[in-house]
């Protein structure tokens, strides 16, 4: 088993995010998501797309669902086409993107693959409530499934955990629970079939609650012996 390991980065400039993408590459990042609702001008999306032999995603996130910043929608949507164009091979689309089923389809025809995520920040449904949400995914287009809950208790772990273990067989699937009571599913996630996780480059650096060092995730895996490597 090998768990994969995507780092974001995310800076207000492009000279920032290849110094960060190089950085993420040092550290041993298998996959890494550009985070573009960051960035202050996304007109050297080409730049950045040759920067690095290691896959990228382009992320540029709704407001509410965690971004940034407030965008217009078709801005916000034609920097991640042309993400897409440039050869991102993953785009990130929030499950409740206007007219998405089109969008799903633009992205897939410029050779892209469609992680279709949502993001609860309040807490963590039941199981059969994050079921329903990958289904839906699946019948939008998805390529992969990213749902991200909020931990209120340790027990909201082994609800992704299980998750997980009931859909992977059949779908690539991320699944974990944000915060600091959620850690346990970010690490376990991808030893139960969880397509992979994602670790910041330093703790000053994570993009969102609970996220910790790709460092820190590394020593974790290597003490239970289990391998990380490239995306296959």
């Amino acid at each position: 088993m090998k768990v994969k390991i995507c780092v974001p980065v995310a800076a207000e400039t492009t000279t920032e995010v290849i110094d960060l993408i190089e950085r993420a590459e040092s550290l041993g990042a298998d996959l890494i998501e550009v985070r573009f609702d960051y960035l202050n001008l996304t007109g050297e999306i080409r730049r950045i797309a040759r920067s690095t032999p290691l896959p990228l995603i382009a992320t540029n996130r709704r407001f509410d669902q965690g971004g940034k910043k407030q965008q217009d929608e078709s801005d916000r949507i034609r920097s991640l086409l042309e993400a897409s164009k440039h050869g991102f091979e993953y785009v990130d689309l929030e499950l409740n993107t206007p007219e998405l089923r089109s969008v799903v389809e633009k992205v897939r025809n410029l050779g892209s693959e469609v992680i279709l995520s949502h993001h609860d920040f309040d807490h963590t449904p039941q199981q059969k409530d994050l079921e329903k949400i990958v289904e839906e995914m699946i019948s939008k287009g998805a390529n992969i499934c990213k749902v991200v809950t909020t931990a209120r208790r340790f027990e909201d772990n082994l609800i992704c955990l299980n998750l997980l273990k009931n859909v992977t067989k059949k779908f690539r699937v991320i699944c974990f629970a944000m915060g600091d009571l959620g850690l346990l599913s970010r690490l376990l996630s991808p030893l139960v079939g969880g397509y992979f996780t994602y670790a910041s480059i330093t703790e000053g650096l994570a993009t969102a609650p609970g996220q910790v060092s790709i460092r820190e995730a590394k020593e974790f895996y290597e003490v239970l012996g289990v391998q990380y490597g490239n995306i296959g």
